[in-house]
């Protein structure tokens, strides 16, 4: 099974939450028989959409637990990204970063064959972590493909989380969505014994360089109110008894005392 597929299958499991009231909009193509074991509800998105795609499933179904898969970002979504972690939407972001980094850790990375263009690409990626940090995720985590039981622990620990979530997962190798035994093993090995483990560093200082190794773990961990919770708190203030909350009231809105919520 491919790498990011088992683990989100483990960290499903771990979560216990049931499979029935879990989605995954996603816009990397996986092979439909690997999806199929996932035993989730899944759906193939445009390239860059699986964001929007996933906060039209939860305002339409506010119970469901929604993980969107997408991409590095380098080209398209990045702005639902940012629009996501700033309404703090309910939704667990699957980044798969699979930019090929010329240089980590002062060393040259192993080759890989092209698959869409035989020319490198010149542009600095993003720091993910610190990105979705800055937008408001109350979230963070970055592993490699070969992390599996961490990625699978942050996994079941995001799924957990109220409000927008994002973990990124190193995944080399520019057609990721192939089985992962179809990417070379040495180039995975590399990225893995090239990773520093280091929780509950700021994420401002995670960002990948070609002089240091990848700093891997979780970075940010906190609560704040959803965009449900405050769409719910503000029109009771202003419709009062005329007003009907949308999905489940949580605690933080019961405990701002509105009476209407």
């Amino acid at each position: 099974m491919n790498s990011l597929i088992s683990a989100l299958h483990k960290g499903i499991d771990k979560s216990g939450i049931d499979r029935t009231k879990i989605s995954v909009p996603s816009d990397i193509p996986f092979v439909p028989g690997v999806i199929k074991e996932l035993g989730v509800d899944y759906f193939q998105t445009p390239r860059g959409r699986a964001i929007a795609f996933g906060t039209g499933l939860k305002l339409g179904n506010p119970g469901l637990k929604v993980i969107p898969v997408v991409g590095d970002l380098m080209t398209l979504g990045g702005n639902h990204f940012v629009h996501g972690g700033r309404r703090n939407m309910e939704l667990l972001v699957l980044c798969v970063n699979n930019f090929i980094y010329k240089k980590i850790g002062g060393k040259p990375t192993p080759s890989m064959p092209a698959a869409f263009s035989p020319y490198s690409t010149f542009e600095e990626p993003f720091n993910f972590p610190h990105l979705g940090n800055s937008c408001g995720a109350v979230y963070t985590a970055r592993w490699t493909a070969l992390h599996t039981e961490e990625l699978a622990q942050s996994i079941s620990e995001a799924l957990h989380k109220r409000g927008l979530s994002m973990i990124e997962v190193l995944a080399p190798g520019p057609d990721y969505y192939r089985d992962i035994n179809d990417i070379e093993s040495d180039i995975l090995q590399f990225y893995y014994e090239n990773a520093v483990v280091k929780n509950n560093e700021d994420p401002r200082n995670v960002a990948i360089t070609p002089d240091e190794k990848i700093m891997v773990g979780k970075f940010t961990d906190k609560e704040r109110p959803t965009f449900i919770d405050s769409y719910n708190v503000q029109h009771s203030k202003i419709l009062k008894d005329k007003f009907t909350p949308h999905g489940t009231v949580s605690q933080e809105q019961k405990a701002s005392g509105d009476k209407n919520v």
